[in-house]
């Protein structure tokens, strides 16, 4: 009876996309595919801004393109004879704002608004966009002013992408749309999603997201892409961020409560919820997140650095990328992320194991002199110690050390209750985990210290003893061990209340509706555990199994994957039942599909994506009712 109210409830919010999209017909596709639809002046494609219509984005062109949507509700047009030609773009770019660009590179120059670092004219319109092209605009932020308004930091306020293609999808509906930077544009289906690795966690937490706010936060283009270490700061449009905060942790720390909320039961509208209602509610949510890490990718793929420096400004960007590929247990995407530069991230240039195997902080972005010298300038860098003792910077427990403590505590918890996860995080994951449990148990980490503290003479009374080793003493701050104890001012009242409920159970996978599942790939040509048969070897898999050359065919089964203690179907509509220690599947093997699996596709994903569109013009008539009533 619930799937049935459930079908009714998508079936009526179906119906209020297609009223309103009769009743505006103009600046859009009728279908997917379909041809673009034309307003008085002419083809047009719309993006509503949830600040309001005076932000809105509009495309036009100069004629009615092949045109569809993606899964994330974004569109993309399908050239004719190798071009499709882009007229105009409304705001229009003027006066260094409003800027538009095709393909932007994470190392710039942007061409979004003059206000920011390392500004380039926008590109001339009209623009001949051969397929491959990610045509982005931008809606500055108070034009006329500051970028620093009241409450607010980012120069932007809205930001939107078309992308020029040569042939559709084979099903726009369960189509990621490509990265917007860059020329790589691989073709990734939410037909993939690993949605038996999401939990039906029992948590009764007060600041719980609503599903509202998770698709709020998760809906539209970030554009949280660049290197520069102080752009980053001012770029991102507000109307896609948590709260309109713009700083990459303060994004980091909110983000991980709807990450969190991911791993719910009863997230639906009207709890209690069965799994497959809980999994259209989180499915939307979920396809916006891996959207952002596929994004995240494609800077990865260009080379360019997302660790802008040691202040937390790329904090959260690597988690990103990991959730998306283990989501998405995409071959290509998972070896990339295995191969990341450590230099390149902030979580994995942020944490290392010291000389003690004991997990500290601290950042590769100074010398052992500039090190010293922190000290004595008080400066608010955190360089990694040296000599790998204690918490780097001059003040452990401190700075940007606090500002990012928070936000990974949280982080670690979410690899914990979803093992898939943690098992896919490149390089440093124990240290992680391991840094998060010292952070809350004893803080700031200054002792044991051989170092001599800062006083006398550099390089006689203190400093290095010119062998790699410091000058020997009673420690450099040794009153600050132990300091800010689980401290942060990134505190999120949900990452607290995950925590007091679950890292304990999720020591050993045992929490109530956790889903201890994972993810096994074939093709690989490898039988690893926990493999029992891979796609590349027809004959070590059972008759049925999908060609190896057919990507994305033939999946193994984890040997031993199953759900938490005294849970019953917790991953998002897989019906797989395990008791403690038992084995998932049966033993294992290779099957059609990922075992457990039940991503939406076809109709159902189209139903799934009205909805979503429903919610979000929904939340936008409540944001105009708002602006108006202020």
């Amino acid at each position: 009876m619930k799937l049935n109210l459930l079908t009714v409830a998508l079936a009526a919010s179906a119906a209020v996309v297609l009223l309103d999209a009769q009743a505006r017909a103009d600046c859009g596709c009728s279908g997917t595919p379909s041809a673009i639809t034309s307003d008085s002046s002419g083809p047009c494609l719309r993006y509503e801004a949830p600040s309001g219509s005076s932000n809105d984005i509009t495309f036009r062109f100069d004629k009615a393109y092949a045109c569809g949507r993606y899964a994330t509700g974004e569109y993309f047009v399908i050239s004719e004879n190798g071009v499709a030609s882009i007229t105009t773009i409304t705001p229009e770019a003027a006066g260094g704002r409003h800027g538009v660009d095709v393909n932007p590179s994470p190392d710039g120059p942007q061409r979004w608004d003059d206000r920011l670092d390392d500004h380039a004219p926008p590109i001339s319109l009209p623009y001949a966009a051969p397929p491959g092209s990610s045509v982005v605009k931008y809606v500055s932020d108070n034009p006329s002013g500051d970028c620093d308004g009241a409450g607010e930091k980012s120069c932007g306020r809205f930001a939107a992408v078309v992308t020029v293609i040569d042939a559709p999808p084979a099903d726009p509906s369960t189509t990621f749309r490509p990265p917007f930077v860059g020329t790589n544009k691989p073709v990734l289906s939410t037909s993939t999603l690993q949605t038996q690795l999401l939990s039906r966690l029992q948590a009764a937490c007060a600041d719980t997201p609503s599903l509202e706010t998770a698709l709020a936060w998760t809906r539209h283009l970030r554009l949280d892409y660049t290197s520069h270490s102080v752009t980053c700061d001012l770029m991102p449009p507000e109307d896609a961020l948590p709260d309109g905060r713009p700083w990459s942790t303060d994004i980091w720390a909110r983000d991980t409560d709807v990450y969190a909320w991911l791993h719910l039961a009863d997230v639906c509208g009207a709890p209690p919820c069965t799994p497959e209602e809980d999994l259209a509610a989180k499915f939307p949510v979920l396809v916006g997140y891996v959207q952002h890490g596929i994004d995240i990718w494609g800077v990865d793929k260009m080379g360019a650095s997302l660790f802008r420096g040691g202040g937390g400004n790329g904090g959260g960007k690597l988690f990103a990328y990991a959730f998306a590929a283990t989501m998405l247990a995409d071959p290509a995407m998972l070896a990339d992320l295995s191969a990341v530069d450590t230099d390149r991230f902030f979580e994995t240039a942020s944490y290392y194991a010291g000389k003690n195997g004991a997990a500290l902080w601290g950042q590769p972005v100074g010398s052992e002199e500039e090190y010293w010298a922190d000290f004595s300038d008080q400066s608010t860098r955190t360089i990694r110690d040296p000599y790998g003792y204690i918490d780097g910077g001059f003040e452990p427990g401190g700075w940007y050390q606090d500002n990012t403590a928070k936000p990974t505590k949280y982080s670690a918890l979410l690899m914990r209750l979803m093992p898939a996860l943690a098992a896919a995080w490149p390089v440093n994951k124990d240290v992680i985990l391991s840094y998060a449990d010292r952070w809350v148990d004893h803080g700031a980490l200054t002792q044991p210290d051989p170092c001599a503290p800062v006083g006398g003479q550099y390089g006689s009374d203190y400093g290095p003893d010119g062998s790699g080793e410091c000058i020997s003493g009673s420690g450099r701050v040794p009153e600050l061990d132990g300091s800010n104890k689980d401290g942060g001012n990134r505190e999120r009242a949900m990452g607290e209340c995950m925590w007091s409920a679950f890292r304990g159970c999720s020591e050993t996978c045992s929490c109530p509706g956790q889903s201890c599942e994972s993810t096994s790939q074939c093709g690989d040509g490898k039988i690893e555990a926990p493999e029992e048969c891979d796609g590349d070897d027809p004959g070590s898999c059972p008759a049925g199994c999908v060609p190896p050359d057919q990507p994305n065919g033939c999946r193994c089964v984890a040997v031993g994957a199953g759900s938490g203690t005294g849970s019953s179907a917790s991953s998002g509509g897989s019906s797989t039942s395990n008791s403690a220690g038992g084995e998932g599947d049966e033993g294992g093997g290779c099957t059609c599909g990922v075992a457990g699996r039940t991503a939406p596709t076809g109709a159902l994903a189209a139903w799934m994506a009205a909805w979503a569109a429903a919610l979000h013009r929904i939340l936008r008539r409540r944001r105009m009712v708002s602006l108006t009533a202020g």
